[in-house]
């Protein structure tokens, strides 16, 4: 607040004018060094330290001396009180803003690990959250079974030459991990169309989902797109697939596996 007032009421900085003693509001300072006065106030060094008094509480001679004019000094506290104010709720905005800064990187801290193949960017995002019923129309084939497994959603259409080059690999990673993998292969695309593509052969379960509801609800906005899933339901990624990799999803079901024996260990099995 001194600085404030130094700065709102345009100082005149005095030659080391030195008193042996000032008084105002019932104190009496000694060894007292003036460095400057305003309008409303006079700032002194004195034996305990530094401070100011107001004008209108030293002696008319002091005054005099500091050219008091209380017309002048109504106008500058008044000046100096609306400064005041104006940085008390700079102080307080920024406060407030260093708060929600701590706290949106705590909410970001408590979103991620080094585990993660991807993070939420949006509320819309699914991950780590509970799936969505893995539903549609008809399953091509036996339908899979899905409770207890890591299953790995993929969306794609016959005609897209970037899904039909990923097929392989959904192929591949379906055999290597057997049955604790499930791989699932979802198209909105009729079934005439999925059965004239031959090549390549698609090895995994598939869903027909006409209407893309699931899709829809997934967020899906281009193809090829999947969606992991662990054990428990929960979604671990969704995007491109070049993020799943056997290191990912090995990762994955290393911790499932742990976790299982963990519940195993405190169930007495």
């Amino acid at each position: 607040m001194l600085v404030i007032g130094l700065l709102v009421a345009g100082p005149v900085w005095a030659k080391q004018l030195k008193l042996d003693s000032m008084g105002g509001c019932g104190r009496t300072y000694r060894d007292v060094t003036v460095l400057a006065y305003n309008a409303t106030d006079v700032y002194f060094t004195y034996k305990g330290g530094m401070t100011n008094l107001k004008l209108r509480y030293l002696d008319p001679a002091l005054q005099e001396r500091f050219e008091y004019d209380p017309i002048a000094a109504t106008a500058a506290e008044e000046q100096q009180a609306a400064a005041e104010e104006r940085w008390k709720q700079l102080m307080v905005s920024n406060m407030v803003a260093k708060a929600r800064q701590a706290q949106l990187a705590a909410q970001r801290a408590a979103s991620t690990s080094e585990d993660s193949l991807a993070d939420p960017v949006s509320r819309q995002s699914l991950i780590g959250k509970t799936t969505p019923a893995i539903t549609g129309e008809k399953w091509l084939g036996e339908e899979p079974e899905l409770k207890g497994k890591t299953v790995l959603v993929a969306f794609w259409a016959p005609w897209s030459i970037p899904c039909r080059k990923y097929v392989p690999e959904l192929d591949r990673l379906q055999k290597k991990f057997g049955d604790k993998l499930a791989v699932v292969g979802v198209t909105s695309e009729p079934e005439t169309e999925v059965a004239e593509m031959t090549e390549p052969k698609v090895a995994f379960a598939s869903l027909l989902d006409p209407k893309a509801q699931l899709g829809k609800t997934v967020g899906v906005t281009s193809i090829p797109y999947v969606m992991l899933v662990d054990a428990e339901g929960v979604v671990r990624y969704q995007g491109h697939p070049s993020a799943i990799t056997d290191k990912q999803v090995e990762t994955l079901l290393a911790k499932e596996a742990a976790s299982d024996i963990a519940s195993r260990a405190a169930a007495g099995h």
